[in-house]
């Protein structure tokens, strides 16, 4: 199924700047398998698989990219599920987890592809002062551009991730221009974590 990924331009080949403000000769936009059913059962069905060995209580979702999967493998694991939002919203309660109540819970934060590691990090920090336990965080896809390393250095939470981009890159190499893979594969070469 990864190769849908290209055939279908999830995974995406040229000059790409990403959020944290790097710059990428590759971009996987999973937010476009959203759209295409087979591919959003195939992915679920892959974190519920990485998800299974996992000690947690409740699954919370990094928005944006990580509500839908974190929403939908929570229903299907039987657990309860909230999201964080990127900053507390200044109405209302006041909260930046949404949905269900991480006090003293073991919460797995479900995000889509992890680059740096920010977005994730601002979310375990918020599940924290929510009173939750950061018991892992759980991605689709890592980049491999030191997110996993910087989280656990920085937060002690370990990182599960469901592919590594190299070995995206394997198996859709058959499939792309021999330079989108060079391009892709030098570029991965410079992180070092």
């Amino acid at each position: 199924m990864i190769e849908k990924f290209v055939e279908r331009g999830i995974l995406k080949f040229g000059r790409f700047k990403l959020s944290s403000g790097l710059e990428s000769p590759f971009y996987v936009d999973l937010r476009g398998v959203l759209g295409e059913a087979d591919l959003f059962r195939w992915v679920v069905e892959r974190y519920r698989e990485a998800a299974a060995g996992l000690d947690f209580d409740v699954v919370v979702g990094v928005a944006t990219g990580g509500i839908p999967y974190a929403s939908v493998l929570g229903y299907l694991m039987g657990k309860p599920i909230g999201y964080v939002r990127p900053e507390a919203k200044g109405y209302g309660t006041g909260r930046q987890v949404e949905g269900a109540d991480v006090t003293g819970r073991r919460v797995l934060v479900v995000d889509d592809v992890l680059t740096t590691g920010r977005s994730v990090s601002g979310a375990l920090h918020a599940v924290r002062s929510a009173g939750g336990v950061a018991a892992g965080v759980l991605v689709f896809l890592d980049r491999e551009q030191c997110g996993a390393a910087k989280v656990k250095a920085e937060a002690g939470v370990e990182v599960y991730s469901v592919y590594k981009m190299r070995d995206v890159l394997e198996v859709v190499k058959p499939h792309i221009a021999e330079e989108h893979y060079r391009s892709a594969v030098e570029y991965l070469a410079q992180w070092r974590c």
